[in-house]
């Protein structure tokens, strides 16, 4: 049997530690290749590798790009909090807020959204005892991150 585009993509998140920039690009331009650039899939896959990168500027356009072109199911969200989480390292946590709050709380990302919702007013100057109460309702820390960044590690 033989491995899925999905299962391929996970495989390149798996190994994508300690990779140059160049080396994720080219093999994620092979693991794109021949699939439409239209696809919502395809798109939030483009956005996620800035992200990674510590490329934010070049991850919201494909983010936002993905959302609008119908990213559906739990890919949707992990692209609305890896865009929030890219919008409020870039000084927009308003948006950053608006994005998390998409989150319902039937969600298995609702915890992680929550996390990151909990810091958000911190940059938008609200009150530290407010992000404090919401972090701590969360639960627990954003367990799918990627180590050292703001962002979910993407998954199938």
């Amino acid at each position: 049997m033989s491995e899925t585009w999905e299962q391929r993509v996970e495989a390149f998140w798996d190994t994508s530690a300690g990779k140059s920039a160049e080396e994720l690009s080219e093999e994620l331009g092979e693991l794109l290749q021949g699939r439409d650039p239209a696809d919502p899939r395809v798109l939030f896959e483009m956005a996620s590798p800035h992200d990674f990168l510590g490329e934010e500027e070049q991850a919201v356009l494909p983010y936002q790009q993905a959302l609008q072109a119908g990213l559906g199911g739990q890919k949707q969200e992990e692209a609305l909090i890896q865009l929030a989480s890219t919008l409020r390292n870039l000084g927009e946590p308003g948006q950053a807020v608006a994005l998390l709050e998409q989150i319902p709380p039937s969600s298995l990302l609702h915890a992680d959204a929550q996390g990151f919702l909990a810091l958000a007013p911190l940059d938008a100057g609200r009150k530290h005892r407010s992000a404090a109460h919401r972090h701590h309702r969360a639960g627990a820390a954003c367990p799918a991150l990627w180590p050292g960044t703001g962002c979910l590690r993407p998954g199938p």
